[in-house]
């Protein structure tokens, strides 16, 4: 079973498989997130050339059947991202992989893949990813853009998050525990005042009335009545 979790590309080393319309697209996505990108291909899109000629990505000429070279390459990379217009190799270059330890992307085969690379959606700070594993990348598509409507079209979304993130601080920084800490988010984020402000979209008065049932909180002035999330 999978399970979707975001992670940290900065520096990672990532080969792609294909240098035609999907490996390119690949290839951006992964540069764009701070990766270290090679392309392995017998011939390379115009776009992945201007990318090389940048200094951006390493194009290398090379043959899937060449064993020798594509399980040095694979050994060398923390994902590998298999973007070729047919499944004939995919068995083998998985095998390699498993060998080294090595996570894959089978953009040629949804259902066998062990990594899904997702439709990726950002507002104001609120990112999500969406994906019918396999099924129909046009559904995932505009599932993201509903998404992505949905959140433009609620205010109070980015209200809420700007006031917590606010609040998240401001308890780091009083050195609040981390176990009250998780009582006092959910505390918080259901009182009835700060709720009101946050629909008001009066971040700051959010922000100051967070503070202030914090100290009250924290002082005893109020009882803390939620159970939250233990570590």
């Amino acid at each position: 079973m999978r399970v979707p979790i975001y992670v940290e590309f900065e520096g990672k080393n990532v080969l792609v498989i294909g240098g035609g319309g999907v490996g390119t697209f690949r290839a951006k996505k992964f540069l764009n997130a701070g990766a270290s990108v090679k392309v392995l291909s017998l011939d390379f899109s115009e776009e992945l050339k201007n990318l090389q000629q940048d200094g951006k990505v390493e194009l290398i000429m090379g043959d899937v059947r060449d064993i020798e070279k594509l399980e040095r390459l694979i050994e060398e990379s923390d994902l590998v991202v298999v973007a070729l217009p047919f499944t004939d190799y995919n068995d083998t270059i998985v095998e390699i992989a498993k060998r080294y330890k090595t996570l894959v992307n089978l953009a040629n085969d949804a259902k066998k893949t062990e990594v899904v690379i997702p439709f990726e959606g950002e507002f104001e700070g609120i990112r999500f990813a969406v994906t019918t594993e396999g099924k129909s990348g046009i559904v995932a598509r505009r599932v993201k853009d509903i998404f992505l409507k949905a959140l433009e079209e609620d205010e109070d979304v980015v209200f809420f998050l700007k006031a917590m993130d606010h609040l998240k601080k401001y308890m780091k920084s009083k050195n609040v525990p981390i176990q009250l800490r998780m009582k006092l988010y959910f505390a918080v984020s259901d009182d009835e005042q700060f709720r009101k402000l946050v629909r008001e979209g009066d971040v700051e008065s959010a922000k100051k009335w967070a503070e202030k049932l914090v100290e009250e909180y924290v002082s005893g002035k109020r009882e803390l009545d939620v159970e939250g999330i233990e570590f």
